[in-house]
């Protein structure tokens, strides 16, 4: 690992105690002792990249999913050519030396021993192409983890916490705007804290809660929620809550993210009761059937992994949609059908139409003139009287 302090590259043995043995300074994270591949030159990097360079402030559960992998995890198989081999190598020395040993017990046992080895070793071959069975795809660590692993060593060793990032659970609420001009359903606290340090309730005059009951009647109200079958029907239920009044769903949908789902945290929950797909269907019908099959594998985005900066944007730009004053309808269209009569709103029949029509001199061209007319003129057009002798 590179030490934060004074750069050099350290082998485990440079680094005992995560101490540089160079510089004599201390460190937070080393990626052998700690189990987690971390180190402080990282976690400053992803840190600035998260917070644009300090222009923005993000929370410890935003990095925790920025540091997670990106897209479906790597396939797992049942076997493993290296625990093969491991396996098959021991196992033909050991029946070999067997050999020489064969009339004493100790040599018998050694055959047993060996011929135990070599069956594991064409068992772990046998099954190098076979999938493992599904296991549920969980964040690399719970808040709690990541808080006493990565944030209490990082304050322990520095003081504080890098620029840029706060611990989610250390930021104001803030009082409530006076007049709120919108109400923010997000049930996420991890992003309902990424707006408020980022001053997104002051900006919004916005009302951030984190249950439908919260919401005061008669406020607009926009929707976050992660690309999950919850998050879909939280957005339904919001709608079907307050009919007549405006709605935004600004979530995060499921159609977003199979666009490409290299770009999203993946993971993945096969623990889900059947009853919830059976009221997504119901409440949610416009969901397709590849989108439906991607909910009932199991598989499900949280919103808190987006980009913080694009998080951001979206949460402004609903704001601004669901605030900004109704646009003015547009002129409507030609009505379409019979045309009426203006007697009795009886429909119109072709004559009396084209009676109007010639009243009006619709689609009608001009009289020609006299012979005698100035300069002989004629009209550009059928011919409408009587041509030449």
């Amino acid at each position: 690992m590179i030490c934060p302090h004074c750069s050099k590259n350290l082998i485990q043995r440079e680094r005992t105690k995560r101490r540089c043995s160079f510089c004599r300074k201390e460190f937070a994270l080393d990626p052998k002792l700690d189990g987690l591949g971390l180190h402080d030159v990282r976690i400053r990097k992803v840190t600035e990249k998260l917070s644009d360079q300090g222009r923005l402030t993000v929370t410890d559960g935003q990095l925790a999913y920025a540091l997670q992998h990106r897209g479906r995890p790597p396939q797992r198989f049942r076997g493993d050519r290296n625990k093969a081999t491991g396996l098959l190598v021991p196992g033909l020395i050991g029946l070999l030396a067997s050999l020489a040993l064969l009339d004493s017990g100790f040599g018998q046992l050694l055959v047993l021993v060996a011929l135990l080895l070599i069956g594991l070793s064409i068992r772990q071959f046998m099954l190098v192409g076979v999938p493992a069975p599904d296991i549920s795809v969980h964040s690399r660590w719970t808040e709690d983890d990541f808080r006493s692993t990565v944030l209490d060593r990082w304050r322990a060793t520095y003081g504080a916490l890098p620029p840029g990032l706060v611990d989610g659970r250390l930021v104001p609420p803030g009082p409530p705007p006076a007049a709120p001009a919108l109400a923010l359903l997000c049930p996420d606290r991890t992003i309902t804290a990424f707006l408020r340090a980022n001053g997104y309730a002051e900006r919004h005059r916005a009302l951030l809660v984190h249950d439908l009951r919260e919401v005061p009647a008669g406020l607009p109200l926009v929707v976050l929620h992660d690309a999950s079958p919850q998050g879909h029907l939280l957005a339904a239920d919001a709608r079907a809550a307050r009919p007549g009044l405006r709605v935004l769903d600004a979530g995060l949908s499921v159609r977003t993210v199979l666009v490409d789902e290299t770009k999203y945290t993946l993971l993945r929950d096969l623990h889900r009761p059947e009853e919830l797909y059976v009221r997504l269907q119901r409440a949610v019908p416009e969901l397709t059937g590849s989108q439906r099959t991607w909910f009932a594998e199991g598989w499900w985005t949280p919103l808190a992994a987006l980009a913080p900066k694009r998080l951001l944007a979206i949460a402004d730009r609903a704001a601004e949609r669901i605030t900004a004053p109704p646009a003015p309808r547009a002129p409507s269209a030609l009505r379409t059908g019979p045309v009426r009569s203006p007697a009795a709103g009886r429909p119109e029949n072709p004559l009396e139409t084209r009676r109007r029509a010639l009243a009006v001199g619709f689609m009608s061209w001009p009289e020609p003139e006299a012979d005698d007319a100035p300069g002989g003129a004629r009209p550009d057009g059928p011919d409408l009287g009587k041509g030449p002798a």
